[in-house]
């Protein structure tokens, strides 16, 4: 079945509050994608997010980002006040103000919530594998400043059973307020999804490899990973020196101990990717080459010169994730390095795999959008870690600009970002998604999402009310129809 749909972050939604929600905008846009025909909604992942604002560096691998709730659902509950709705005009999403003011909002709404609730001590009596140990986490990191773990008093940063003990009596109240948090966020989604699936729009969510090392995961499970002793990391997580990257990338997120999860079946894993079911339809799991074989860092390293390729657990732990979870729809980022250990493991798996339109030009004659796709790939016109498809185009050189007018079919008023959206579209891959910034024809001044290697002043793209025009609606449904989409 050939589908389509569009990239758009939960956070970058319209908002009069500053910054995207799961309310009343997030229902607009499923109605939108359902107009337009459109089966997909992609989001990037959902944890909570810590100092350089990407979703990609979570501080849990099962909560999610407390920015994302409602708060005119909070108004309708009476948990705040009518008062308590300040209106933000941004242009760009200021993590830094939210974290100043929103947590004050959620301890106002949980004062007023009643703590008996059926259904809240259900939620942490389901959630518990995870939600204790989280809200733990956060109670301790607010008490000392914000440190990272491994920076708390030893008996905390070891996880004393008698500090633990003494800190679930003492700070009970405070726990119980961010389970309250993910307990609202939990209810909030769960409505969008059930909303989205029954207008025939599927949401599609992205999981990171790694964990973050200042993480809920790595301080409650530290036997999932290459720690010393002293519980810092051995080796870390990063990619090998390239053209691009002279020195390479040295990325810090502690590896995983493959060989004691495999004796655990995988169990780690196998519990993320239930619980991400939960919430989407469709899930991708990022850095897909790291299974095959990653690239390890001795810890301390300046930068990623002296890491070695590790082979990875391979084909065994998806057959873990099938047997326990199911036949469910992942999608595999299957782009970087790659090797053929690479696209062996993706063919057995039997997963889609990503072609990104701005990295197919390719070099000597080595043009792949030239003579197109194989139909198991979804298209993406470009992901969050791109420029916008005009910045894009905007940016190439004289031969790579011919390229794509030939291929394209781009005459001098054509608009070049829609021109490469009915390439993609038309193209002979199952699936085809395109950032909504890519519909809207924006630069990367005001449409990109990130750029990689910069560590601050990503992730704030947040789109308006009127980008989502009948005109743009009407173009992506003639589209759709003319694409057999």
């Amino acid at each position: 079945m050939r589908e389509s749909g569009i990239l758009l972050h939960i956070t970058s939604l319209p908002s009069k509050y500053g910054v995207g929600s799961l309310g009343k905008p997030a229902y607009k846009f499923v109605d939108f994608l359902q107009k337009s025909g459109q089966k997909i909604w992609q989001i990037l992942p959902i944890g909570p997010t810590a100092y350089g604002d990407s979703p990609y560096s979570s501080t849990s691998a099962y909560a999610m980002n407390p920015f994302f709730i409602d708060l005119e659902m909070l108004l309708e509950e009476g948990l705040i006040d009518k008062e308590d709705l300040k209106e933000v005009s941004v242009n760009r999403v200021d993590f830094n103000y939210l974290f100043e003011s929103r947590y004050n909002l959620f301890y106002k709404a949980y004062e007023r919530f009643d703590k008996n609730n059926e259904d809240f001590i259900k939620f942490k009596n389901e959630e518990d594998y995870w939600l204790s140990d989280y809200a733990e986490f956060m109670v301790l990191k607010n008490e000392q400043e914000n440190k990272p773990w491994y920076d708390w008093y030893y008996d905390f940063k070891t996880r004393k059973e008698e500090s633990l003990n003494w800190l679930k009596g003492e700070f009970s109240y405070k726990i119980d307020y961010y389970k309250f948090i993910q307990f609202k966020l939990f209810e909030q989604f769960l409505k969008l999804k059930s909303y989205a699936n029954k207008r025939g729009v599927s949401i599609m969510g992205d999981i990171p490899i790694y964990c973050a090392y200042d993480s809920a995961d790595v301080w409650a499970h530290n036997e999932y990973f290459e720690l010393d002793y002293e519980q810092k990391p051995v080796n870390v997580a990063g990619c090998p020196p390239d053209f691009f990257s002279p020195l390479g990338q040295l990325w810090g997120n502690p590896l995983y101990d493959w060989e004691y999860l495999k004796e655990k079946k995988y169990n780690f894993w196998v519990s993320r990717v239930k619980h991400s079911f939960k919430f989407f339809d469709i899930l991708r799991i990022d850095h897909f080459r790291g299974f095959a074989g990653y690239y390890s860092i001795p810890y301390g390293s300046e930068n990623a010169i002296n890491g070695k390729w590790i082979e990875g657990p391979g084909y065994s732990l998806f057959k873990e994730i099938k047997n326990q979870v199911g036949n469910v729809r992942i999608v595999a980022e299957n782009l970087g390095f790659l090797t053929p250990d690479v696209d062996k493991l993706l063919k057995k798996c039997g997963y889609p795999g990503m072609k990104i339109f701005q990295f197919e030009l390719g070099y000597n004659n080595i043009c792949p959008i030239k003579k197109g796709f194989n139909s198991n790939n979804l298209i993406y016109t470009g992901t969050h870690d791109n420029q916008t498809i005009m910045s894009f185009y905007n940016a190439l050189n004289t031969r790579d600009k011919k390229i794509v007018d030939k291929v394209c079919n781009i005459g001098f008023f054509d608009r070049p970002n829609l021109k490469i959206i009915e390439y993609s579209m038309k193209s002979n891959c199952d699936i085809c998604i395109v950032p909504l910034q890519d519909y809207l024809g924006l630069s990367d001044d005001l449409g990109r999402m990130n750029t990689p290697g910069v560590a601050l002043g990503n992730w704030g793209y947040i789109s308006k009310e009127n980008d989502f025009t009948s005109d743009l609606l009407n173009y992506i449904k003639n589209l759709t129809k003319e694409s057999n989409r």
